[in-house]
């Protein structure tokens, strides 16, 4: 068994693991290969909270529920009541399914999130661990927006509003989260005692491997290494959730509305601005001033916004170039191709607006 569990040396756990172009291709680009029957098998003899299964139905997944890069997730139904499984690939021990948990029931006074029933460890290399949670209705926000267009603009400032609300949530701890304290102890409690100290987990790395692919040169790595040594931002006041990836395919729509808040696989402890930074990798930012209309609804942009939001838009776009070179040694595709011709000049736009500052 792989075990990715301890991330205490990682920003991003699938950019700073130490794992090879044949581990990608393996574990991650063929894990929806798995069979229904296999699936069906694994859950039925791992399943304990839901007693007297006379059926398992594995629904045929869709676009959006492919989209992932990490699980195998399949909407399925026991005795005909609709769940959720999120699957980590046969093989892998990622270990972070308690703490998600723990995140989801923080967060579900004020945020339409799932319910956890279920969390399965592994117990030898033919099984796998996976997390059994309520269904959520709708579809996902780029596939509604895809057939509805017009409604981009109501639900960016929808989302940018429960994100302010996630940011409320108040936590121990910086950086990623104890898995074992989680499990063991019920509660999220950082991996790291400042935010500077997980904001640096990986750097030195990540940049290291982005001049070994051409993607920037020496002298870039000497002038980025520079802004990290030069900027030190901590949370306002304390640690706070963080979802870190609130994107359009992990947030549901229903009735144009927003129904649920899904994947929390990447949230840890640390500054609301770098949540917003992390969604701004994601889209064109054109997307952006609505989404942060939606924000400051709901709370109020440190006068040093700027600086932060950029000093956080730079370290995520390092750790995403830093995987996208490494996968596209066994990913060809045109996607992976495309995000990093888009991550390139996002690199760029970053050091660029330093410039100005240095």
């Amino acid at each position: 068994m792989l075990d990715l569990s301890d991330r205490k040396s990682c920003f991003y756990w699938q950019t700073d693991r130490n794992l090879t172009v044949e581990d990608y291709d393996k574990y991650f680009l063929r894990r929806h290969e798995l069979s229904d029957l296999e699936i069906k098998n694994i859950l039925n003899k791992g399943i304990k909270s839901i007693h007297n299964i006379d059926n398992i139905e594995i629904i045929s997944p869709n676009e959006s529920i492919l989209k992932g890069n990490v699980n195998i997730v399949r909407k399925i139904k026991l005795n005909d009541d609709a769940y959720v499984a999120r699957m980590h690939p046969r093989g892998i021990k990622n270990g972070y399914f308690f703490v998600e948990k723990l995140a989801l029931d923080m967060a579900r006074n004020n945020i339409l999130v799932p319910k956890v029933i279920e969390i399965h460890e592994a117990i030898d290399e033919s099984d796998m661990d996976y997390v059994l949670m309520t269904a959520v209705d709708g579809i996902t926000m780029d596939l509604t927006i895809k057939e509805n267009p017009n409604i981009e603009g109501a639900l960016l400032e929808q989302a940018g509003g429960i994100m302010a609300n996630i940011h409320k949530i108040k936590v121990d701890g910086y950086g990623s989260f104890d898995n074992e304290i989680a499990k063991c102890e019920n509660k999220l409690v950082g991996l790291h005692t400042n935010y500077q100290e997980f904001i640096w987990c990986g750097l030195e790395e990540n940049l290291q491997r982005l001049v070994a692919f051409n993607v920037i040169d020496e002298l870039q790595s000497k002038k980025l290494f520079d802004i990290f040594n030069n900027y030190n931002f901590e949370p306002i006041d304390v640690p706070r959730l963080i979802h870190n990836d609130f994107a359009d395919w992990n947030i549901l729509v229903n009735e144009g509305y927003i129904s649920g808040i899904l994947d929390w696989d990447e949230c840890h402890g640390g500054d609301p601005i770098a949540d917003l930074a992390c969604w701004s990798t994601f889209f064109d930012m054109n997307r952006f001033e609505k989404f942060v209309n939606g924000y400051c609804k709901e709370a109020k942009l440190p006068s040093d916004f700027d600086l932060r939001f950029h000093y956080y838009r730079l370290r995520y776009t390092i750790s995403k170039m830093a995987l996208r070179v490494k996968k596209a040694l066994v990913d060809h595709s045109e996607f992976v191709k495309e995000k990093i011709q888009v991550g390139r000049v996002a690199l760029i736009e970053e050091m660029d607006w330093f410039n100005t500052k240095m």
